[in-house]
């Protein structure tokens, strides 16, 4: 993956992240879609942590 693509690759997850941060606090406690959110979250957190880790 060359720079660009990775650069490309990893605006994306960041703003992945800010969506589901903000669609977790949205979703209502007893709604089972909070955990989906919640699984979600944290692997777009490790995609951006392995992308940081190669830079």
């Amino acid at each position: 993956m060359n720079e660009l693509e990775r650069e490309v690759v990893k605006r994306l997850a960041e703003k992945a992240l800010k969506e589901l941060e903000e669609a977790y606090r949205r979703v209502p406690d007893v709604d089972n879609g909070k955990a989906y959110l919640f699984r979600g979250k944290e692997r777009v957190r490790l995609m951006l942590e392995i992308l940081n880790k190669e830079v």
